[in-house]
């Protein structure tokens, strides 16, 4: 069945361009994506990133492992040192900053404004393959080139109508710092799915930025990791 311009929930969303309601079903627009999730459970991999912020920049390599329900992202400097590891999982994200010796514990939503060596928490697999199906879709937006399906718990996917792709997503946020919007680019063939390879994370206010750029990328490795690492004498402050 179609979702008609009409919907209660068609107000609540605001496309990023120039948008508007589509007769398309949700089913009929699934269709014609590139949805690769059903194959991936978790990855590995490693990327450069470049920070950009009104009071911090800095560049770094970034390792992470990512499955369905838990990340592990490692920061290291130009010199290899490894200066903060992030862990989050369903319940809360847990941050420590290796060269201070501190750990700190709090909740998904704190986390959002919090921030360590210009990093928060995010998972990588739900933003290259994010899982959904047709019954979480609550509205359906087309323009000229791009499909935006707008999703119950208020993400916006947007997706290029010719190739398929998954282009970008926008989170709702609570506050202007928080990261919330990634751009995808440069995709190529991995194991047979097509990845970007250039990702840019904005703030909700778009002040600042990360710029990663995938070096290498492992999917489904057989056992990852996501020992964050924190020694026995070192207590995890709860924020």
């Amino acid at each position: 069945m179609a979702l008609a311009a009409c919907s209660p929930r068609i107000a609540e969303f605001q496309p990023i361009g120039d948008f508007e309601p589509s007769q398309a079903s949700a089913e009929e627009v699934m269709s014609s994506l590139v949805l690769d999730f059903e194959q991936v459970d978790a990855l590995t991999g490693r990327a450069n990133a470049r920070i950009s912020s009104p009071d911090y920049s800095d560049q770094a390599t970034l390792l992470f492992t990512s499955d369905r329900s838990q990340s592990l992202l490692a920061m290291r400097n130009n010199l290899g040192v490894e200066g903060g590891r992030i862990y989050a999982d369903a319940d809360s994200v847990t941050m420590y900053d290796r060269i201070e010796g501190k750990a700190w514990r709090m909740s998904t939503e704190e986390s959002h404004r919090i921030l360590l060596n210009g990093l928060t928490a995010f998972n990588l697999l739900e933003f290259l393959l994010p899982a959904f199906s047709a019954t979480d879709i609550s509205a359906v937006y087309e323009s000229e080139d791009k499909w935006m399906l707008g999703l119950e718990n208020g993400n916006q996917l947007y997706f290029n109508k010719s190739s398929g792709l998954l282009k970008r997503i926008f989170q709702p946020a609570t506050g202007p710092e928080a990261y919330n919007h990634f751009i995808f680019s440069n995709h190529a063939r991995l194991e047979g799915l097509m990845l970007p390879r250039r990702i840019q994370i904005l703030s909700n206010d778009e002040k600042s930025t990360i710029f990663l750029l995938i070096q290498a990328l492992e999917l489904n490795p057989s056992a990852p990791s996501f020992d964050i690492g924190i020694p026995d004498d070192i207590p995890i402050v709860r924020i």
